[in-house]
C-alpha cells in the first residue's frame, strides 16, 4: 500500500509487542490510529487477512493493552496491521500515544 493510499498518518514509534501464539522478538516500528508496522523475522507464518491476537504495552499506561488486528500486508521486514474491535478505552490510549508522540518524533520523509 503507498503513501498516498493510506487512511491514517504514521509516525516512527519503537516498543517491543507479543503476538500471541508467535515466538520470537516483535517490535512496533510505526504506529498510526489505524494499525501498527510489527518487524518479525520471519513472517512465513502469516498471511494477508490473518487475525492477530497482540499485547502491547503503551509507555503512558500501566497495563498493556490487548488488541485484535488483522494482517494488511507482508513486507520483507514484518507485517502491517489494521485494529479491529479496539474497544472505546484502547481507542482513547492509542489516540492519546499517537497525539503525544506525533509532537515529538518527525512524521517519515517529512
Amino acid at each position: 500500500m503507498g503513501k498516498a493510499e493510506r487512511k491514517n498518518p504514521r509516525i516512527d514509534f519503537y516498543l517491543p509487542v507479543t503476538i500471541k501464539g508467535h515466538q520470537g522478538l516483535n517490535k512496533v516500528i510505526d504506529l498510526s490510529m489505524g494499525g501498527l508496522l510489527i518487524q518479525i523475522e520471519d513472517t512465513s507464518p502469516f498471511k494477508i487477512g490473518d487475525e492477530v491476537d497482540l499485547v502491547i504495552k503503551l509507555p503512558h499506561e500501566k497495563n498493556a493493552i490487548q488488541v485484535k488486528a488483522r494482517v494488511a500486508r507482508v513486507i520483507k521486514e514484518g507485517i502491517g496491521v489494521e485494529f479491529i474491535d479496539l474497544s472505546p478505552r484502547d481507542q482513547m490510549s492509542l489516540e492519546y500515544c499517537f497525539h503525544v508522540f506525533k509532537s515529538t518524533v518527525p512524521l517519515p520523509n517529512s
